[in-house]
């Protein structure tokens, strides 16, 4: 059976393919083939509610060296980034290397913060983006959840602040909200997990529901790479 052609919409949001791994079976044990998120990718990616697991990830710096890759394209859609803690999307923008890509100024402690092509905000500031994640025409090509430890995916529930006060705060389901209040006739924009921890130590199924996917596919962390120039399947 032939494949149908993905919406003529998301060539906008990938003209190209800038973002690849190699797939793996959950225990590393084979390497199957090469992906990478194009325009039919992420059409399947994104209505089977099917994310990445990029386990084994070589971590935050590397992370921040692929990311400042995807700003340095001018075509396609955003990319963002939902780092773990506060600390670390202040840590991101303090070393990005393309502070004249920097959109918005933020003060200097702020976690949330919009580059030329990648944007930054916790789960909780989320909600900030939102406004500015509808009006982009290109539309958001992926979130990217950064989790070295892959802990995020637990931080559902109750919450106390520094007064001792409690709160509720579902950190997995901002991310959840924030990709369904992006939904496009059943698509959503992929989401990509970049952790240290490999799939066997956790229980891929947990994670994925936690965050609302129906499964993930496994890529092996020290292949995945975002590219300044287009890449391909192979």
């Amino acid at each position: 059976m032939t494949q149908a052609p993905p919406p003529v919409r998301l060539s906008a949001t990938y003209p190209t393919a800038r973002v690849r791994g190699r797939l793996v079976t959950r225990s590393l044990e084979k390497r199957l083939d090469w992906t990478a998120i194009d325009a039919g990718t992420a059409d399947e990616l994104g209505r089977d509610h099917v994310g990445w697991f990029v386990g084994d990830h070589p971590g935050f710096a590397r992370a921040a060296e692929q990311f400042a890759r995807l700003d340095t394209n001018t075509e396609g859609g955003i990319w963002v980034v939902v780092p773990l803690g506060r600390e670390r999307a202040v840590e991101l923008r303090t070393g990005w290397p393309h502070p004249d890509h920097i959109v918005d100024h933020p003060r200097s402690g702020a976690a949330v913060w919009r580059s030329r092509k990648v944007w930054v905000a916790i789960p909780e500031d989320l909600k900030l983006l939102l406004p500015f994640a509808k009006c982009v025409e290109a539309g958001v090509a992926g979130v990217i959840v950064l989790d070295p430890p892959c802990l995020m995916y637990k931080r559902a529930g109750w919450e106390t602040d520094v007064r001792g006060r409690t709160y509720g705060n579902d950190r997995p389901q901002h991310v959840v909200n924030f990709r369904a209040s992006l939904d496009i006739d059943g698509w959503q924009p992929p989401l990509l997990l970049l952790t240290t921890r490999l799939a066997m130590s956790v229980d891929p199924n947990v994670v994925a529901r936690a965050f609302c996917l129906d499964a993930f596919r496994f890529i092996a962390g020290d292949s995945f790479g975002c590219w300044e120039t287009p890449v391909t399947q192979d």
